[in-house]
């Protein structure tokens, strides 16, 4: 049997099997429809406002309602005020839907060690990496982007097999067999990237009141959603570093590494004054602005001695850099002996489904335009790699991920 059938098949049975895990081949019997599911796991595993349900299973408003209600009066969900934004309501599991989750989650669990008991350790490994690049689902947020984008085109991704010969439909097999048989070669289409040519953006920063403001409340809810790489950052430091951002905008990346550190401090190079303020006061929200202090400033041309700081961080201004290589440079410049730079960033080889799903996020005319632009600006590995392999640190790595770079190194 050729690859294509073999894989359908399989997928056929996993589909049938998942089914019949979440209690869906019980009929009516099921306490929750595959959109109850969606909505019990969604805000299982992240913030769902009331507003967004009709939207996220593209029903309507008050068909939402119903649904919610329903689940309220069944008792695996309930209502409660976003401490946030005292205006949303969220809805969040009640302990029997967390239940419901955990015990599905159970024998989900089972079924995935049944099958990779079959395997070697080496072969569930390769098997694990090959449904990653099978499915472009990599984590939480590629695996939203992924159903997000499934959602929106699998009317349109099909395969013709209705086939009529003399006046009779031909079966499945016949159609799959001439189809797919060893003569018949399918030709792989390179995936292109969003964007092959790079045109950069402005390198002014966000100066208007209005956009920071846009912008302010983007990088709230991403923070809010878990986007940021703060995990990552925090392992990358050590207690009583002296920090040095670049570009922190509104400045969360920031303020949510000094939470999660002690003796730390921060210093924030921002080219916007608007930003400024703006990072200014959510430090002060944070009880944070006797570790943070922010300056105004161009990364070419640092204002800060040589061996300032031990540790320089940045997320999403890369692209606006004028001179990577140059502001790389002063990073060097500005570290200790023994200091790390970590700077992460969009990247312009985005899958389609994650591009989609990041714009769809964007909130504001002028917000998804600069994510657009933003996109258009980036870079991919090999230039980075190419760009700053003589900067001059003692090692540096050029990361890429399903949706963006991360550089690190060491003076």
């Amino acid at each position: 049997m050729d690859p294509t059938s073999r894989i359908r098949l399989s997928l056929g049975f996993v589909s049938t099997a998942i089914s019949m895990i979440f209690g869906m081949d019980r009929g009516r019997k099921t306490p929750l429809s595959p959109g109850s599911i969606e909505v019990l796991y969604s805000s299982y595993f992240s913030k769902v406002r009331m507003g967004d349900i009709a939207g996220m299973l593209k029903i309507t408003p008050s068909s939402a309602t119903d649904l919610v209600n329903y689940l309220e009066r069944e008792g695996f969900m309930r209502r409660i005020q976003d401490e946030n934004n005292r205006r949303s309501i969220l809805v969040v599991p009640t302990e029997k839907g967390e239940e419901w989750i955990l015990d599905t989650e159970e024998k989900m669990y089972g079924f995935i060690e049944s099958g990779l008991s079959r395997l070697k350790p080496d072969e569930q490994l390769l098997f694990a990496d090959l449904c990653a690049r099978f499915s472009g689902v990599h984590d939480n947020f590629s695996f939203l982007a992924s159903v997000k984008s499934f959602k929106e085109d699998r009317g349109s991704v099909r395969v013709p097999l209705i086939t009529r010969k003399n006046g009779r439909l031909l079966r499945l097999e016949e159609v799959v067999d001439a189809r797919y048989s060893e003569k018949h070669v399918v030709e792989k289409k390179e995936d292109n990237m969003i964007f092959e040519t790079r045109v950069p953006e402005t390198c002014d920063g966000i100066q208007d009141e209005v956009t920071v403001e846009q912008y302010d409340e983007m990088q709230r809810g991403l923070r809010d959603e878990g986007h940021m790489p703060i995990e990552e950052l925090v392992k990358f430091s050590q207690s009583g570093d002296n920090a040095l951002e670049v570009g922190p905008g509104p400045g969360y990346l920031g303020l949510e590494w000094l939470k999660h550190t002690k003796d730390t401090n921060l210093t924030g190079l921002e080219i916007s004054p608007a930003m400024i303020r703006m990072a200014e006061k959510n430090a002060k929200d944070y009880h944070l602005s006797d570790r943070a202090t922010y300056r105004e400033g161009n990364a070419l041309a640092m204002p800060f001695s040589d061996g300032t700081f031990d540790l320089a961080f940045s997320n999403g201004s890369l692209h606006e850099w004028e001179d990577p290589k140059k502001v790389f440079s002063e990073i060097l410049r500005v570290l200790k002996p023994g200091g790390r730079v970590s700077v992460s960033d969009l990247k312009r080889d985005l899958s389609t489904e994650i591009y989609r799903f990041m714009l769809e996020t964007c909130e504001g005319s002028e917000i998804r335009k600069g994510f657009e632009t933003s996109v258009h600006a980036a870079y991919v590995q090999e230039e980075l790699e190419k760009m700053l392999g003589d900067v001059g640190f003692s090692w540096l790595q050029v990361i890429t991920h399903p949706y963006g770079l991360v550089v690190i190194g060491k003076k």
